[in-house]
Parts: C-alpha cells; sequence; structure tokens
C-alpha cells in the first residue's frame, strides 16, 4: 500500500537509516497527485458503465489512450551496478496459466465482518497453520507478527524478521519463504528499491535469504507491494505496484521463478489504470483481488477492492463493480485465509476516515464465490534448510537411493514460547541450570515433564495440555541420590510395559543408572547397578540413554559421552587414550581448565567445545543393555562428522527412525547462520543405523537438550533448553513438530 510519508522521514532525516528505511518501506500511495488537471472525474465515468460489460475500469479510463506498454526493462547503468543480478525479460508458453473453460466473474460477494481485529498497520499477509491459528504478517514500523485462534482477535508475538515491508509468504518444504520491499535510505524517492527474500523454519525466526533481482526502475513512489502465488506448474510469481512511462496511473507487473529466489520479468503490464495492492487468491491462479489508487488531484473516489480475473494469468480484467466499497473510508491491501465451502476471510486495510494517509487498522470481510480452490504446490527448496547462504553447504551426505522415504524425511519446529524458567521451577537466579527436559504421557491424560533443577535435583512440572506447566517440585534430591551411589545428570523416561516408569541418569562421572517409580513419577527408587557402564561405552561419562520400542520387546536407545571426556575412538575400538587424527586429541583436565594452547591456535586445532557423538545400544528388558560398537553421528561416523550430543529418537508410523539432537559445533557442519553456539539438527534412518542426510530444525537462542512427545491426537510437541542472558535465563521450551510432506 502507498502512504505518504515526506513528514515522516523529514523529521527523522538525522535519525536512524534503519528506522527511515522501514518508514520509507510503507510509502506506497502517492503517484496520483502527479495527474494532469485534463484527467476526468473518476465518479463521472462510472456513471456511464453497463452493468453487463466486463472489462478494465473504474480507473483506466483516465489514462492517455496508448498501445506503447514497455516489454523490456529500462534501467540506467547505475542501477545496473547497484544489483548485478537484475532480471530480464522471460515470456514462454509454459510460464502463462492456461483454462479449459470460461472464467465467470459473477456471484462473487464481500461482505464486511470486524472493522478492526487487532494489529495497527498495513499491507498484512495471512496463513492457515496446522492447527488452525491465523497468523498475519503486518507491516508497520517494520514487519510484526500476530496470531489468532478465531481469527478474529490477534495477539503480537515476538519474532525475528528482517528489515523491511510488505512482506507475502509461501510455504516451502523446509519451512516458509518471505518476499519483502527492501527501500534505501531516502524512500521510494532514490528509485532503489527492491524485492528481497528470506526464509524461516518455523515463520517466526527469519533469515535474509538474497535479492531475487526485481528492483525499482524510476524514482517515483508507486512501488512494491509484492504478492507472491503458486502457479500450477509449480513456479512462483510475484506481482508488485510499479509505474511506467506513457502510463500515469499505478500499472502491476510479475516476475516468474523456477526456484524461489532468482525472478525473471514477465512481458507487458498484468494490470494498468491505476490499480494496485494486488491479492491472488490460493488456489485460485486465475482470480485476483486489487485496491483502487488512493484519492488525490481529480481522483475523489476512496480506495475499495475489486476482483480481477484472467483466463492465462498474464492478461487480467476488473469487473465493473467494487466487492468491497467503504466510503468514505479506505480499502485496500488484501490478503486471505480459505474457510471451506468457497469462503475465504478476506483482511484488509481499512482507514479511519476518508484521510487515506494515515489511521490504519486491519479488517476482515467474508468472500463468498462459486468456485472451489484446488491444493497449491509447495515450493520445494534446493537447499538443505534456512541455515546457509546459497553458496554454503550443511555437512551432508546424499544417499544411494534419493528416493529413500526416511532418508529424505523432513520436519518443520514451530515455536510456541517458554514451558518454564528457571525462576519459575523455583531457583532465584534465572541462570540457574534448568535444563534436560524429558517428558511423560500420564495414564490420566496429563503430561508431566521432568528436568534437572539446579544442584536441587531432579524436578518435575505437569501440564493437562503440553503446553503450559506448573511447577511440582523435586522428585530425586541430589544429595539422597548420592548417598544412594548415583550421581544425578542429563535424563530420561520411559514407560515400561507393565505400566511403571523408569528414569535413566547419566553424569560426568558415571556411566548410566536408573531409578524406578510405581505412581506415575510422583516418586523413584533407585535401581542397583548400571545399566550401561563405562567400558561397555568405552566412554569415561555417559548422558541421555534415549529409547525407542522396535517391537517385539526389543529396544533400541541412543546415547553420547558427558561433557568431560576424551576424543572420540575410531568405530569399535577402545582407544579413548590414543591420538586420532584428525579430531581434538586434548585429554580433558579438571573442570573449568582450558587446554594450554594459544588461543591464536585453538581454532585451527580444533580447540574449543568438547566433540560429541551417538551410539546405540539394544536391550530385551530395557534393564540389561548392549552397546553397539558402531558411532552413528560424530567424528568417527563414516557419514555426519560433526559433534551431536543430547539426543532424542522419534519412531513413526511409517517406519522411519529419526534422531534429534544439539549440535554443538554447527559451523563444523557448514551451517553458518545461528545465534549463541549451537543448533538443534536431525536426520532420519529406516534401520536406526546408518544416517546420511542432516537437517536444522532451531537456530535461536542456544537450544540444546530436545524432547519429542505425541499427544492423543497424534500430533508432537518438542522440548527444549532454551537460553536467553538478558531476557527469561534458562528455561524450557516448547513448540509443534511437523512433518513435511516430500
Amino acid at each position: 500500500m502507498y502512504i505518504l510519508i515526506a513528514k515522516v522521514i523529514s523529521s527523522l532525516s538525522n535519525k536512524l537509516n534503519s528506522i527511515l528505511i522501514i518508514i520509507a518501506s510503507i510509502t506506497l500511495l502517492i503517484g496520483c497527485k502527479q495527474l494532469n488537471n485534463t484527467i476526468t472525474d473518476m465518479e463521472t465515468q462510472e456513471k456511464n458503465i453497463q452493468p453487463t460489460e466486463t472489462h478494465q475500469t473504474n480507473i483506466s479510463e483516465l489514462e492517455d489512450s496508448t498501445e506503447n506498454i514497455p516489454t523490456f526493462k529500462e534501467t540506467s547503468e547505475e542501477n545496473n551496478q547497484i544489483n548485478n543480478k537484475s532480471i530480464d525479460i522471460v515470456i514462454t508458453e509454459e510460464n502463462k496459466i492456461t483454462s479449459n473453460k470460461d472464467i465467470p466473474n459473477t456471484n462473487w460477494q464481500m461482505n464486511t465482518e470486524v472493522d478492526s481485529v487487532g494489529p495497527e498497520g498495513v499491507s498484512p499477509d495471512a496463513i492457515l497453520l496446522p492447527d488452525g491459528r491465523v497468523r498475519l504478517y503486518v507491516t508497520n514500523m517494520g514487519i510484526e507478527i500476530w496470531e489468532s485462534y478465531d481469527g478474529l482477535s490477534f495477539q503480537k508475538i515476538e519474532g525475528k524478521t528482517p528489515p523491511g515491508a510488505d512482506p507475502t509468504i509461501i510455504q516451502t518444504s523446509t519451512g516458509w519463504r518471505m518476499y519483502f520491499t527492501e527501500f534505501p535510505p531516502g524512500g521510494p524517492d532514490t528509485g532503489q528499491a527492491k524485492i528481497s527474500t528470506a526464509t524461516s523454519i518455523d515463520g517466526i525466526n527469519w533469515t535474509k535469504d538474497d535479492e531475487t533481482g526485481i528492483v525499482q526502475e524510476h524514482d517515483r513512489k508507486a512501488w512494491g507491494v509484492p504478492d507472491s502465488f503458486m502457479l500450477p506448474n509449480g513456479q512462483i510469481r510475484i506481482i508488485w505496484t510499479d509505474m511506467v512511462k506513457q502510463k500515469k496511473l499505478e500499472v502491476l507487473r510479475s516476475a516468474t521463478s523456477s526456484d524461489g529466489v532468482y525472478f525473471n520479468l514477465d512481458e507487458g503490464l498484468r494490470l494498468s489504470g491505476g490499480f494496485v495492492d494486488s491479492y491472488v487468491l490460493n488456489g485460485l491462479p486465475n482470480y485476483m483481488i486489487v485496491s483502487t489508487t488512493p484519492p488525490g488531484g481529480p481522483i475523489k473516489n476512496p480506495q475499495r477492492l475489486f476482483l480481477a480475473n484472467s483466463v492465462n494469468g498474464m492478461d487480467w480484467k476488473t469487473n465493473d463493480y467494487p466487492l468491497l466499497d467503504r466510503s468514505p473510508r479506505n480499502a485496500l491491501d488484501p490478503t486471505s485465509v480459505y474457510l471451506g465451502n468457497n469462503t475465504w476471510r478476506i483482511y484488509y486495510t481499512l482507514t479511519d476516515d476518508s484521510n487515506p494517509f494515515e489511521g490504519f487498522k486491519i479488517a476482515s470481510a467474508i468472500l463468498t464465490g462459486p468456485i472451489t480452490p484446488e491444493e497449491e504446490p509447495i515450493l520445494v527448496e534446493e537447499k538443505i534448510n534456512e541455515n546457509q547462504t546459497s553458496s554454503e553447504k550443511i555437512d551432508v551426505h546424499l544417499s544411494d537411493d534419493e528416493s529413500d522415504k526416511c532418508t529424505n524425511k523432513q520436519y518443520v519446529y514451530e515455536d510456541i514460547g517458554l514451558a518454564l524458567t528457571a525462576k519459575q521451577a523455583g531457583n532465584m537466579d534465572s541462570m540457574a541450570p534448568m535444563a534436560n527436559p524429558s517428558s511423560l504421557k500420564l495414564l490420566d491424560g496429563n503430561i508431566r515433564l521432568f528436568f534437572t533443577n539446579a544442584g536441587a535435583g531432579i524436578g518435575s512440572a505437569i501440564s493437562s495440555d503440553g503446553i503450559s506447566f506448573t511447577y511440582e517440585g523435586i522428585r530425586i534430591s541430589a544429595p539422597e541420590a548420592m548417598k544412594q551411589g548415583v550421581n544425578l545428570g542429563p535424563l530420561r523416561v520411559f514407560r515400561l510395559p507393565d505400566e511403571r516408569i523408569r528414569l535413566f541418569v547419566g553424569s560426568s562421572q558415571t556411566g548410566v543408572q536408573s531409578f524406578v517409580s510405581n505412581n506415575e513419577g510422583m516418586t523413584f527408587s533407585v535401581e542397583k547397578g548400571e545399566r550401561i557402564s563405562q567400558e561397555a561405552a568405552k566412554m569415561p561419562a555417559i548422558q541421555k540413554l534415549s529409547i525407542i520400542s522396535i517391537g517385539n520387546n526389543n529396544w533400541q536407545g541412543y546415547f553420547g559421552p558427558a561433557p568431560q571426556h576424551g576424543p572420540p575412538p575410531p568405530s569399535g575400538q577402545n582407544l579413548i587414550n590414543n591420538n586420532t587424527p584428525g579430531q581434538n586429541n586434548q585429554q580433558p583436565g579438571p573442570p573449568g581448565q582450558k587446554p594450554n594452547i594459544p588461543n591464536e591456535q585453538q581454532q585451527s586445532h580444533g580447540y574449543g567445545p568438547p566433540d560429541h557423538w551417538i551410539l546405540r545400544a539394544t536391550s530385551t528388558d530395557l534393564f540389561n543393555w548392549t552397546v553397539e560398537k558402531d558411532i552413528l553421528i560424530g567424528p568417527g561416523a563414516q557419514y555426519l562428522t560433526a559433534s551431536a550430543r543430547e539426543v532424542a529418537p522419534l519412531s513413526t508410523n511409517d517406519g522411519c527412525i529419526t534422531l534429534f539432537y544439539q549440535l554443538n559445533k554447527p559451523q563444523d557442519a557448514g551451517i553458518r547462520d545461528f545465534s549463541g553456539v549451537a543448533v538443534i539438527g536431525y536426520s532420519s534412518s529406516e534401520d536406526g543405523k546408518t544416517f546420511t542426510k542432516q537437517y536444522v530444525l532451531i537456530n535461536e537462542r542456544d537450544p540444546a537438550g530436545p524432547d519429542v512427545i505425541q499427544l492423543q491426537d497424534e500430533s508432537y510437541l518438542m522440548y527444549h533448553d532454551s537460553t536467553e542472558k538478558n531476557g527469561y535465563g534458562h528455561g524450557i521450551r516448547v513448540g509443534r513438530l511437523y512433518k513435511v510432506d516430500n
């Protein structure tokens, strides 16, 4: 949408350029005052419209008649130097959307619903999440994120969005891709605006990816507000508002991409005559809602929403009368979610009064039509995940069979928020080490979450939905456990076939020990001996035996070394005290003591965080375990060799086994984009032993200790450790885990 902000830019001219860029990006509501006095009043033109004819109307008659529509890009040498990825015009038959039937232009109705759903701002873009929530991305001094469970009452949520405006979102095989407008300091008057793209796994925390090649070719203020949508052939098209020579009013142009990143300009114009802010209905690439240009000069009517359609996706016509007229208020910037039964909820920007330049709220309306949308294809990303640039590769080795359903299995994590913080668990210090979540579905349907609670021992919290937890207290006291010969460390709980609960613990001094509970984890008794010894594991310390059932009274457990350890041995060999070429061979000293090596040499010698690796053990009774010799993931593994720790397995009905784990040296896996020092990654396998392809799931807030639980509705939640030193401190976050269908 277009907003006049000359006064704002003037007042902020000596302030931060980043603020100017964001404000300027909201600005597209001008251009119209450049019309000369020969233009006929639009209201007079509309009186002569015949209701039976469908054509480009309402505003297009205000333009001078011309057939000289530019079909190639006209850019200055200076602009080409600014963006050396400038787009080329390509128009081919496969870029067109073909249709074998006439598209009806009647029987569409839009009725107002709510004048304010919560957000203030412009250029909303809506997506419908799998659990029924609606997420809105809104431009308001930057890109904001809002969510609603009923679609009518939205709450703002925190997220990391790229610096820009006018977001438009599409779903991909690895999460989400956003296109947005970027303006340099000075706004659109500079003629250097562009459309860029960003990616996200959860749709909340975004990483800027690249420029699309779509750039501003003039210094007129009417430019931007992209709308992205999938074509039936799997390509992506972006339509945006622009100004061209020999056209006095705004036009709509488009570009098409096969990879979702780099776009080729489509020949000609999609629509001319002062139509702006396009939105193509999901699943109906032949139908588009557009807004009229804002009032100003000889144009008297406020902005209204019209329906446009096209037979081939390239040549568009508008209906005679608006779908929505909120006169004297302005209606613009449409977006929607599909409700079923040929019904859409339209979100749009509504002004408080006739002034088109201020007082913006996001409103809703209901659209009904005669056509049922088809399911849109999902963009298959060529990149492994959003945490690499186009030139970077994650630590991935392709399997011999690229069609292997397990090897290529992917997930998306959608963060919900904090499940529990260190202070909520009774600690005075927000940075107290409260971590290592392990969830248990109780027989009464509630979920009990166990965790290590600083030095006090193992605590628990209870929840009815797995999201909001109430702290219960300490279940196993650390001092009492020590008296019984058990050093408490990272834990896992598992329900036994007889419904008892076994809690496995490891530490920096011992092998894997266990406790058992007869009352749903309320109290525990220590069990004698070790489930896995240091000698059997060939590790000086072990942590997190994480278990899945493989049927017929057989179980697999995955685990790794605790932090105080030496280098990993080659698979199958007990070489803990021997040097292994290419690995960190420095033996650990006392806790807190650093290796005696100059700082400038530590990185090249592999020092820093210790190396970790993942092994597997098997059992027929969940008490006695046999350790297998091969390293599955981490230094010494055959394929995925970056350090991996704190593993959580997931077995699904399709026969796949997925391991989720912390990559505590993500740079060794080729990962460059993350905050803190670690990410959560995952890999899937059919045999639970051969893991060849790796993906990143979470890259924010130093994630660690993943834990997955399946709810009664068969959906999944993931818990993980999280740190915000300047915020809540240490805590456990929860989010939804979705499988991506390839």
